[in-house]
This record gives C-alpha cells, structure tokens and sequence, in this order.
C-alpha cells in the first residue's frame, strides 16, 4: 500500500481473494510410463541439434542447484550440453556436486571473479557449442520433456514456415523449494510484440538460436532486466518467436526469492524501464516508460501522436466501463467473435497476470473508444456511411502509481460514437470495422489506459 496508495492497495488485496482459483496449476508429475512414452519420442525425432543449457551460479545452495542439475540430466532428449558459470565465493562446493553426476555433458567453468549475471553469464556463451541455447537459473527446474517439447515446435514450425524459429519459449509455473508441488501456471499468449512493451511475459523457458544470442550477448548494465532487454533487442534483429503452450519450466521459490518476493528485486524493474526506455530510442518512437503499480510492469506512453510514429497502426482502443471507479469492464479489446476479454473485471482489478491494463495487440476494439489512423478516415466513410470524427475522451484514466487520473492529453482523442445513428449496432459495427482494419494490413493496439463509460 505504501507504494500505490490506499485505493490501489485495498484493490490488490481484494482482487487476490477473487482469483485465488487462478493461481493454481494444473501440471502434474509425469509417471514412469509417461517418461518412457517421452524417451521413446525424443528417440525418434527426425532432428536432433545439440541444445547448450548455460547457467551462472554463485553460492547457490546445494540442495537447489543439484535439483536443477538432476532435471536437466534426466532429460527425454540427450543431445545436451550444461555449461555452469561458477561465480561462488567457495568453487569446490558447486563443483563437487558436478563431479559427482559422472556425465560429459557438464562444463563446468569457474570464473575468477563475480562480475555480475550478464558477465556471468556470456562466460557460459563462449563455453557453448550448440545449436541452440537455453537459459536457465541456477536452481529452477525443467520438465522431464523440456527439450523434446522444443525440439517438436522447432520441426512443426519449420514445416509451416520452411524456416527454424529464432526464439522459443513455453509457459511456466511456480514450484516449492521441494520442486513436487505446483502454483501460478503462467499461461502465455503467441508472441506479442506489444505485451512485451509492458512485460516480458516470455520469461522461462527461453531457447535461442546460439548465433543470435552470441551476437546480442547480455547487457552487464542492465543486470536485472537482462534478458528482457536480450527480447528486445532480438525483436529489433528481426527474430521469429514460436510458443510452446506448454509448462515446461517450474520457477522454484524460496523465502527472498525474486519468484515469491517481487519487492526484493526492486532493481531489475528500474532496469526494465531503462530496456525499453532504449528500446523505444532504437525504434525512433518518442515515448516515456513508466512502472505500473504491479512491479515488473510497464506503461509504454506515447509522447506524440501514436499514428505519426506507428504507421503500421490502423487503430488504438481503450476500454468502456459501466463506471468510471468502482463498475466493471463492459467492452474494449474483443476476440475477433465478439468476446470481450476482460469484460466484468472489476475497474481497478488488473486481471490475469495483470494483462488487463497491459498494452497488446486486438483482433477486434470496441468503437465507442476507439481512435483511427487518419489513412483510414476515407475507408472509413466507405464503409459505415459516416464522416469519422473525434472529441477529447473526457474518462482518460492513467495506470501510473500514485496517479488515479489525469486529464486527456492532445493526442488520446476518440472516436465521437454520438456522430453513428442511435440504432447503430455497437457491436456488429465495431467487429465489421476492425475485420476490415486487418484486412488492409493494420495492426490494431489496446491501450487500456483510455477509458469511457458505456453510455457514451
């Protein structure tokens, strides 16, 4: 509370409650049977290219990295190479454990010196002699079936797109120190590129083509947000994301852990803002980046008119509520069969993994906030029988800390509904609409921050 305020925190607290059933995963420990099922599949694979797992370490505890050691060794598929980068202020105890397991696979590496996660951590890129790396912590665990389950999506998107992926991640979930019970499954969309302006939802498992990620390498200045920052950068080298939607990575927990105490990593959400605070001078977008009340979340907020810097936008939309405070989502980003994604979350609520107030792309927005490219005016016209105009959205709220609204800036008008006949239908128009906007090729954005009520 002390960070976002008395309202925000009252929200936090009452929202936790309502979606507690979300939080569960539904991951269940494979059987004997099943792992032999895997074995044979990973046998049988028609490509098999040599996977580097790279792992800096640095007085990790024993018990938690033998566990990562053990889940990686006892993969279904054995084309694997593990690189520890050993940072520990005593090498022999990290080491002993490595030595113990008897298997080739392992390089360990001990570093003079702890220079940090991302120096750590290219120490273990230039050990890497695979085709593909994989990134993981030092005492997370991996699926039985991690790499089989990459390997399939690399092979079935070759098929579909007669190229390998340069990217690959899978869902996740949260384990206990003991790694045998399981929570918060992280069900995660194909790759967006802008969610990932507001969060790097991508996160574990991530696998990289070795010589993408040996020419980006990790930023030592951003140590924290690095692998945030290394998305980033991949997007802006032109790499291809594939999804496996699948848990494939459990984030173990532990009392001070940054998976179960977002507030002891306070840093690395700096260093996300100043990520994509590059990211957006890279892509010569002129914007300000600010941290959402959830940690390790971002507002993207666009200084200039968005069309002027987004020309492959064809419209950006906002939410519609029953009320401004204390009503619910009633309209706004909608799957392309009308479905509204939030609707009757709460206002103030943030939903799933806090993607309601995220920025992302839209299949379909709800026209009663809704603002178009200007290119789009004429098709516009065409298409509904009216002259598009807009008017300043006068419930423009913002999602910043400490901040529970503002007033509309120059650049957030809307669409003016009142200009459609009263019997217009709302939905079918909106829908129609945003069909036509991906038929010419746009993208359409959800800017959760532009709000309305439903009766305007």
């Amino acid at each position: 509370m002390k960070r976002n305020g008395i309202r925000a925190g009252i929200n936090e607290i009452s929202e936790s409650f309502s979606i507690r059933k979300l939080r569960g995963s539904d991951y269940v420990m494979p059987t004997e049977r099943d792992l032999e099922v895997f074995k044979k599949l990973a046998d049988n694979l028609t490509y098999r290219p040599l996977i580097s797992i790279v792992v800096p370490a640095y007085n990790t505890d024993p018990f938690g990295f033998e566990g990562m050691l053990d889940s990686v060794l006892t993969q279904a598929y054995d084309n694997l190479e593990l690189i520890i980068a050993d940072a520990s202020d005593d090498k022999a105890i990290l080491r002993a454990i490595c030595d113990s397991k008897s298997d080739k696979r392992i390089k360990y590496l001990g570093l003079s010196e702890n220079k940090g996660i991302s120096e750590n951590t290219n120490a273990a890129l230039e050990e890497a002699t695979g085709d593909y790396i994989a990134l993981l912590d030092h005492d997370d665990l991996l699926t039985p079936d991690a790499f089989l389950r990459i390997i399939e999506n690399i092979i079935s998107y070759k098929k579909r797109c007669s190229k390998e992926p340069d990217v690959i991640y899978s869902d996740e979930d949260k384990t206990g120190w003991d790694g045998k019970s399981f929570t918060e499954r992280n069900s995660k969309p194909d790759f967006d590129p802008e969610l990932l302006l507001n969060n790097n939802y991508i996160c574990h498992l991530t696998v990289m083509k070795s010589g993408l990620l040996k020419k980006l390498r990790f930023k030592p200045e951003l140590d924290g947000a690095q692998d945030f920052d290394l998305l980033l950068r991949a997007v802006r080298e032109g790499a291809t994301f594939s999804h496996v939607p699948q848990i494939l990575y459990h984030w173990r927990t532990s009392p001070g852990s940054s998976a179960s105490n977002t507030e002891a990593k306070l840093y690395a959400y700096e260093a996300g803002v100043k990520a994509l605070s590059e990211h957006a001078e890279a892509l010569g977008i002129k914007a300000d980046v600010y941290n959402l009340r959830n940690v390790g979340y971002y507002e993207f907020r666009y200084k200039e008119d968005i069309f002027s810097q987004r020309k492959d936008l064809g419209a950006v939309g906002g939410r519609v509520v029953s009320e401004p405070h204390r009503g619910k989502i009633t309209g706004g980003i909608m799957n392309a069969d009308g479905t509204v994604l939030y609707e009757g979350l709460p206002v103030g609520y943030t939903g799933y993994f806090h993607r309601a107030v995220c920025q992302q792309s839209a299949q379909a927005l709800d026209i009663r906030c809704i603002r178009l490219n200007p290119e789009l005016w004429d098709e516009f016209y065409k298409f509904t029988g009216v002259k598009y105009s807009e008017h300043r959205t006068p419930g423009t709220v913002s999602m910043r800390p400490h901040e529970n609204g503002r007033p509309p800036q120059e650049g957030e008008k809307i669409f003016d509904v009142k200009s459609l006949p009263e019997d217009a239908d709302i939905k079918k128009l909106s829908l129609e609409l945003s069909k036509r906007i991906r038929e010419l090729g746009y993208g359409m954005l959800y800017y959760p921050s532009w709000q309305v009520k439903s009766h305007e």
